[in-house]
């Protein structure tokens, strides 16, 4: 099995409902087998997967963010980024339910992981339910009343949920907290919509399990509330009577049923009151109203009584008996509501302001964290920039290095090439200079036995080194000593041009002889240029 194929099957186990006997029998030979392959990501995920069972072994309020922490150590010691992620979204909302961390810290933390896990792909966190971690993120927002970042995270959660039967409660949760981020910002039409889809999923159950089948049941009685109360407010009475008769039909439970039921049941009657007495249907809203007072008495004997649950009871009490023309009792009823609900709009109030100064508090605390997190970024930028120049500053010195040593390397090659060819322009004048000695001992010779021959004299007293000779002489000469002649010729302004033939040539160590010989003139010549250029050199 391959490592991504052993992930696979890993997170489609659902092993966290196992018990743990059962879990730790499967879990120590996968991660002996993940171990010994160096698989990373399964790995960690045999971590998640022992976290995920924390209720099951015990992992309470006192070792549960211990146990997040070790899983955000595991990640970042394996070095992996979508699983360090998911594992500080635990840790955060761990501090945070044991009031641990402020609510600006996880304000800012959520943002911080929502942009994190856009840059990675959110797809990358299919395996890890992102739809759950985005609910809980979206739920915090939905708490704080910021319904707009509510909505853009709950969105993007809508797109991974799935109305499974493993995915059920997470989906209905996720719509409905969408459904009521839309009621919140007056777009009654979208919560409409979505209270309508989660009435359709609901009645066609994907789970034949009974708490799955009840949990549908509960499901669409209070969607159908949803939408009799969105109905209601905008003077649709006869639609909201329908959905309101449906919803109620669902949720109503005998007295002796558990308080939450009890309570959802009350909240149902407030609204299906109001409709029924909209529509002056006055005997039904009566026996409604007989319902909501035998369930009253039952709540308040709770350990934390919601006496603000009963105002909307007051009022239909009230308007009741208005419409029967009972004013006295009327009265009476609006007497009770009236300073329940003057506590209601000051806690509201209270409330209100109480949510707006968290968020201003998150929002500054985020800012403030962005800010660090800027200047983290900005020193990590200018100190890679910094390793960028130097890496250039690098390169390009050794580049220029390189360089150098190509034109140094050339320019010795250059000069070896023109000291070859100075040695061998200077031997080829050294051989004519012996020519012309040999011509000239012959001519001698001749002399002396009375014959004469023309061309032998022709010969002798030609220039050996012709101007088309000391042109090219001269240029390869500069190639060796570039900057002989002008400086003779800067230091010596008056320098003739046999003068600086006689220099040049003496710069090649040449004798007087082989000078007279390659000059065309004789030795008595070369000498009295040697003598003239020793009293302009101060030499004499």
């Amino acid at each position: 099995m391959s490592p991504a194929e052993r992930q696979s099957y890993l997170y489609e186990l659902n092993m966290e409902w196992k018990d743990s006997s059962s879990f730790m029998d499967w879990y120590r030979p996968m991660l002996g087998i993940a171990k010994s392959e160096n698989d990373k990501k399964t790995i960690w995920a045999l971590h998640y997967e022992h976290f995920q069972q924390r209720h099951l072994l015990y992992a309470v309020s006192d070792n549960a963010i211990e146990l997040e922490t070790e899983l955000l150590n595991k990640a970042k010691e394996l070095g992996l980024k979508e699983e360090e992620i998911v594992a500080e979204h635990y840790v955060n909302f761990g501090k945070y339910n044991h009031q641990l961390e402020p609510p600006e810290q996880l304000y800012a933390h959520i943002l911080l992981e929502y942009e994190r896990m856009d840059e990675l792909g959110f797809e990358n966190f299919k395996q890890f339910d992102i739809a759950r971690l985005l609910f809980h993120s979206g739920r915090f927002m939905f708490q704080l009343e910021d319904y707009e970042k509510a909505l853009k995270i709950l969105l993007t959660a809508e797109q991974y949920a799935e109305p499974t039967e493993k995915g059920l409660q997470i989906w209905m949760f996720i719509k409905n907290h969408i459904q009521s981020s839309y009621q919140h910002q007056k777009d009654v039409d979208l919560g409409i919509q979505y209270a309508k889809e989660i009435i359709w999923v609901t009645k066609n159950c994907p789970s034949q399990v009974p708490n799955q089948q009840l949990f549908c049941k509960t499901w669409l009685g209070i969607a159908s509330v949803d939408i009799a109360s969105m109905y209601l407010g905008r003077g649709k009475y006869e639609e909201a009577e329908q959905y309101a008769n449906d919803g109620y039909a669902l949720l109503k439970v005998p007295l002796d049923e558990n308080e939450q039921r009890l309570r959802a049941e009350y909240d149902m009657l407030q609204v299906l009151i109001s409709i029924k007495l909209e529509l002056h249907k006055l005997e039904e809203a009566g026996a409604l109203l007989q319902r909501a007072a035998d369930i009253a008495p039952i709540l308040d004997q709770k350990e934390e009584p919601e006496y603000f649950k009963h105002v909307k009871f007051y009022q239909s009490y009230a308007r009741y008996y208005e419409l029967k023309g009972d004013y006295a009792a009327a009265v009476r009823y609006a007497n009770f509501a009236k300073p329940l609900q003057d506590s209601l709009e000051r806690r509201n109030d209270a409330r209100t302001l109480e949510k707006i100064q968290q968020r201003l508090a998150a929002e500054k605390y985020a800012e403030q964290l962005k800010l660090v997190e800027s200047e983290k970024q900005l020193q990590k930028m200018l100190r890679n920039a910094a390793i960028v120049i130097m890496l250039l500053v690098g390169a390009l010195a050794f580049g220029n290095y390189h360089r150098l040593q190509y034109k140094r390397k050339q320019a010795m090659a250059e000069l070896e090439a023109a000291k070859g060819e100075l040695n061998s322009f200077t031997q080829n004048l050294r051989e004519k200079s012996e020519l012309a000695e040999n011509l000239r001992l012959e001519l001698d010779k001749l002399s002396r036995s009375g014959e004469r021959s023309e061309y032998l004299e022709k010969l002798s007293r030609s220039t050996i080194l012709t101007e088309d000779d000391w042109t090219q002489f001269r240029s390869v000469f500069e190639k060796v000593h570039p900057n002989f002649i002008e400086e003779k010729k800067t230091q010596y302004p008056d320098l003739t041009q046999a003068e600086l033939r006689y220099l040049v040539l003496e710069k090649l160590q040449l004798t007087t002889h082989e000078m007279a010989n390659m000059l065309g003139v004789s030795d008595g010549t070369i000498r009295q240029t040697k003598m003239r250029m020793k009293r302009k050199t101060g030499e004499a």
